[in-house]
């Protein structure tokens, strides 16, 4: 009888973790947490961040434009 009770447990257990999974991702969609004041702080300086970047990129491309612009004879020299 140990045998049956130890082979049935591990199904048991599956079953029971996904129905409390289920059960919790419906519950989370139905009650969804307010955003925390740090994440919508948070966006401002993404924003910021992103636009240096986007800086830093655009200033890059341009300089090696122009390498690729110059004559031949300048690029050896």
């Amino acid at each position: 009888m140990g045998d049956v009770l130890t082979a049935l447990a591990i199904p048991v257990l599956l079953c029971a973790s996904g129905i409390y999974t289920a059960c919790s991702c419906w519950r989370r969609r139905r009650h969804p947490a307010p955003p925390r004041p740090s994440q919508s702080a948070a966006r401002p300086a993404e924003l910021d961040l992103t636009a240096v970047a986007e800086g830093i990129v655009g200033e890059s491309w341009a300089e090696i434009e122009e390498l690729y612009r110059a004559p031949a004879a300048e690029r050896r020299g």
